[in-house]
């Protein structure tokens, strides 16, 4: 019998490349780097002898006096009296009520030596009397119209025979005569009136008559 031989079945595969190993890069050139060492900063060194800063002086302050020590009260001595206890000081007085003001008293009447009043004619023993004859102006108008009239006045003498006041008491007609008889008696001077021996002030009333037919010519 035949002899069984091994049969080995070889098989033609294509070989597949493995890529190429990766080159070793080329070595770094070699370069000289300067590395600076960083800079030493100074350090400031302290003062040996600081400054002082300006301090304005310090006020000075009065010495409190010293505190003087407590008296301390002598015993009393043997057999002295004891001290009378200081009397009570008295208490206030009350304040004095003000006094009322008395109401004032009505004035004194001022009596005066000089008769002051005004006597008519029936009270004085002698009438005034004037020192000059009195003729009053005829008024224009009334002669030209040869009207005739009269006006009654208000004396009021002093004791020195002076005329201190005068009115018109009436007239007629009126508005005519009034004027010429004021100016005629305004400035006369009379004899006083006199009572008891003294002159005195007089109230006198007077008449004056204008009559154009008796009147001069």
């Amino acid at each position: 019998m035949p002899s069984e031989e091994s049969v080995i079945d070889a098989r033609l595969v294509p070989r597949q490349e493995s890529p190429p190993a990766e080159a070793d890069p080329p070595p770094a050139p070699d370069m000289d780097i300067a590395v600076q060492a960083p800079k030493e900063v100074p350090l400031l060194a302290p003062s040996v002898t600081a400054e002082p800063l300006p301090v304005a002086p310090p006020v000075p302050q009065p010495d409190a006096p010293p505190t003087p020590p407590p008296v301390q009260p002598e015993p009393p001595a043997a057999g002295a009296r004891p001290a009378d206890p200081a009397p009570a000081s008295p208490s206030p007085e009350p304040a004095a009520t003000p006094a009322a003001v008395p109401a004032p008293s009505p004035l004194a009447t001022i009596t005066s030596s000089v008769d002051l009043t005004y006597y008519s004619a029936r009270d004085v023993d002698v009438h005034p009397r004037a020192l000059r004859e009195i003729v009053p102006d005829y008024p224009l108008m009334a002669d030209r119209q040869r009207l005739s009239g009269k006006v009654r006045l208000k004396l009021k003498l002093e004791a020195d025979g002076r005329v201190s006041d005068i009115e018109v008491v009436s007239a007629s007609p009126p508005d005519l005569f009034e004027a010429s008889a004021l100016k005629a008696f305004s400035d006369v001077r009379f004899a006083p009136a006199q009572r008891n021996g003294h002159p005195v002030r007089a109230l006198v009333l007077i008449e004056v008559v204008y009559d154009w037919e008796g009147r001069p010519r």
